[in-house]
């Protein structure tokens, strides 16, 4: 008499096949997210630094030509530079984290 599993039949040859497919996939998207996580990781406190301190100056920068400088200084597109550029600090770790 034989047991239940004894017998390979379609379905199990399917699973096996899935399995392998998402085992493949799996390493496939370790082969990218490693070295790339790696890469992120060695430039983020130069990326910090630069982008940190643009957004810094240009928020400055804003305030100081808003106060002294021409009447129709484009203060708002100024501030929002530079809000973007500590926006791009926040999506830079945001994308560390989720190679990590």
């Amino acid at each position: 008499m034989g047991t239940q599993g004894s017998i390979p039949t379609a379905d199990s040859r399917l699973t096996i096949a899935g399995d392998l497919g998402r085992c493949a996939l799996w390493v496939g998207w370790q082969c990218i997210r490693l070295p790339l996580f790696l890469f992120l990781l060695v430039l983020e406190p130069v990326v910090t630094l630069v982008l940190g301190a643009l957004a810094l100056l240009g928020a400055l920068t804003a305030l100081f030509w808003k106060l002294f400088g021409p009447p129709n200084f484009p203060f708002l597109l100024m501030l929002s530079i530079s809000l973007g550029f500590e926006l791009a600090v926040l999506v830079y770790h945001k994308l560390l984290r989720l190679l990590a």
